[in-house]
């Protein structure tokens, strides 16, 4: 059995510095980093905290935001913000005096600060310079627009070290200074240094050189789709590793880290993720194919048998996106294991077949309520997972195994669908669990001893429904069933009663918020699956309703969205982090869902879908060892998609056309009917 000790947090942000909080007021943070070192330049401007700052971190150590190289228990991260002398008391910046933004010239990633002090006007630039050293470069420029000299000085350091410069400006002159800061083996870890312009000025494009590029003429989705495929890959260490919850988990998943990785394929880090899917398998997949989850192995009555899918779903991604399978055949004994385990007769159903346990996808488990049944996202990762996983025993002419695997995944979809008693469908779409007996699971009651905090949804004197539940969307999400059909249509409208259930800021809640045994609160990544589902349903205005509630929320500049949007008791639990899952969703509502691009074994599908308000897109993806560009246009005389490749016509399928792999760039350009 689980111990609720695990859902423990002892940190109390509460004690020291006001930096030590994540959820400071309107607080951004702008990550960078580059698999060696990773930083996050935090902006506060509601006077709380420090009005910037920089968090620095070793990739390879999931830590706290307390525990991050550059925090200090009495002054925070102040010291890392630039302070200016003109002969007398220094001046720091004031948090109304202050821009923060992102510039993504030259495809390079770095974050620019702007403000003023007296009579000078100060732009900072932010950047890692290449791929190969743990290193962050910060660019000062002074300027000077007035007509009198000025002479003075800056100061900036890490803790309690500080490194300062003198610097004289003529009338209308400037200067400019670089900073590096760098992790080392010994103390101290981090270091901060002036440097020379020359030593790292450019920018050396590295990990950046095949990263998808897309340009929305909608400024709200071009915003989150560039900040997304920016701070995804510079959180992931070299060796593959991500926190699920930056300064909240310090814990990995295999369903995440797919996740992720999948998100990585599409916006063209193929090696990272690469990385990230070798390391899952070696590490993260027990002798007998379990999968960790909260960097923990579960007894089999607590198993995340969704994980086990999901890394299959990614691999045969991996495979189709980079037409590599040496990864796939060199792993292929734990790939094996990660398939068979959930078709253990432990897990299995007698009546109906379908998977059995006591954890839901949201990780509650006995003490929460959570009673012996079938999960309807274990049966649907796992189904499409092992469909996954028969494509890829074929291409190896594995044909037993894919067999094998192709009727275990049909027969799990059809009783999902079809069986009589035990079938997880009813005339109001999906339902999330069925109990043993065939019985709908509708609520929950949590156990003595759960260790759920007073106040939140699941502690209070009130029914706890289970239904409904933003995770029965994912059938849609993963093409489990047509979005068009009727469950889906069903489901989807089911989806209504979570928005802005007990709070007024908008956003979907991951399940009803009186059987959360957290605080109640919209999430960013459920809310953009329900959007994915919507787009492939063709529900453009639900689509929209996500884009703008992501941009109405303070931490749309950064694009750097929290886990959820609630008052978390902290302690006991974690305070609310960065969650990169955000990050993937996003690029994947772009990549799939709206650009339509879906890769099989010898071609690619490329079925675009503008939403209103759009007129046009372009920009390229990394497709296998070529790019794909494309520039698309929406045109009201237009009745169906015209598609012309490589200056040929191509007639479409289905909306959408299929571009056979020739080894070399292809050119897409299209029209689309205005979408109404």
């Amino acid at each position: 059995m689980i111990n609720v000790e695990e859902h423990v947090y002892h940190d109390d942000p509460k004690i020291g510095h006001p930096d030590v909080r994540t959820r400071l007021a309107s607080v951004g943070y702008y990550f960078l980093g580059n698999g060696l070192i990773s930083a996050a330049v935090q902006h506060a401007p509601a006077g709380e905290g420090s009005p910037y700052g920089l968090l620095f971190m070793d990739p390879e150590q999931l830590k706290s935001k307390r525990e991050t190289l550059s925090f200090d228990e009495r002054t925070g991260i102040a010291n890392t913000m630039l302070f200016l002398s003109f002969d007398g008391p220094s001046i720091p910046v004031s948090p109304d005096n202050l821009s923060v933004s992102w510039d993504f010239a030259g495809g390079c990633p770095s974050v620019q600060i702007a403000w003023q002090a007296a009579s000078l006007t100060i732009a900072e630039k932010f950047w890692c310079p290449d791929d190969s050293t743990p290193r962050l470069a910060r660019r000062i420029a002074l300027k000077n627009p007035s007509a009198a000299a000025v002479c003075g000085s800056f100061r900036t350091g890490i803790r309690s070290e500080w490194i300062s410069q003198r610097f004289e400006l003529p009338p209308s002159g400037e200067s400019t200074f670089f900073v590096v800061y760098s992790l080392h083996e010994s103390a101290p870890r981090l270091r901060c240094e002036l440097a020379e312009a020359e030593s790292f000025s450019v920018c050396r494009r590295g990990l950046w050189t095949d990263a998808a590029h897309v340009c929305f003429d909608t400024p709200e989705l071009d915003h989150l789709f560039r900040t997304a495929a920016a701070q995804l890959p510079a959180v992931v260490s070299k060796a593959g590793r991500v926190d699920a919850g930056i300064w909240q988990y310090n814990r990995e998943w295999v369903r995440d880290q797919s996740i992720l990785a999948h998100a990585l394929l599409m916006c063209g880090h193929h090696e990272t993720a690469g990385v990230i899917l070798k390391r899952l398998l070696g590490d993260f997949i027990s002798p007998e194919g379990s999968a960790v989850d909260s960097s923990e192995v579960r007894d089999t009555a607590e198993a995340e048998l969704d994980q086990n899918g999901a890394l299959l779903h990614a691999l045969r991604a991996y495979a189709l996106w980079t037409g590599d399978l040496e990864l796939i055949r060199s792993n292929w004994d734990r790939i094996v294991r990660t398939a068979e385990f959930p078709l253990l007769p432990v897990f299995r159903e007698a009546h109906s077949g379908l998977l059995a346990n006591r954890r839901d996808f949201w990780e509650r488990h006995a003490a929460h309520g959570i009673e012996p049944g079938m999960e309807l996202a274990y049966q649907v990762f796992v189904s499409v997972g092992l469909s996954a996983a028969a494509a890829l025993a074929r291409q190896l002419g594995r044909y037993a195994e894919a067999e094998r695997w192709h009727a275990e995944a049909e027969r799990l979809k059809t009783a999902v669908l079809h069986h009589t008693t035990h079938a997880l469908v009813t005339e109001r779409g999906f339902v999330k669990r069925r109990g043993i007996d065939g019985l709908i699971q509708k609520d929950i009651q949590p156990q003595p001893g759960s260790g759920v905090p007073a106040g939140v949804g699941l502690a209070r004197a009130l029914p706890h429904p289970l239904n409904p539940d933003s995770s029965c969307v994912l059938p849609i999400v993963l093409g489990f069933v047509p979005a068009d059909s009727g469950v889906a249509c069903a489901t989807l409208d089911q989806m209504d009663a979570l928005w802005n259930q007990g709070w007024e800021i908008g956003g979907y809640g991951r399940y009803h918020m009186d059987s959360d045994p957290d605080s109640p609160g919209p999430w960013p990544f459920p809310s953009i699956y329900i959007a994915r589902a919507c787009m492939e349903n063709g529900d453009s205005s639900r689509v929209w309703r996500v884009i703008r509630w992501l941009a109405s929320l303070p931490q749309f500049p950064s694009g750097a969205f929290f886990e959820m949007y609630g008052d978390r008791s902290a302690p006991p639990y974690a305070q609310n982090g960065i969650v990169p899952w955000n990050w993937a969703e996003m690029i994947m509502l772009v990549i799939e869902n709206i650009l339509g691009f879906r890769p099989e074994e010898n071609q690619i599908r490329f079925r675009p879908r503008l939403l209103p308000g759009m007129s046009a897109v372009r920009g390229s993806v990394r497709f296998r060892s070529c790019r794909i560009h494309f520039d698309l246009s929406a045109d009201a005389t237009v009745v169906q998609p015209e598609f012309i490749v490589d200056g040929t016509t191509l007639m479409p399928e289905a909306d959408g056309v299929s571009i056979s792999f020739t080894g070399r760039d292809i050119h897409i350009v299209g029209r689309v009917p205005e979408p109404c």
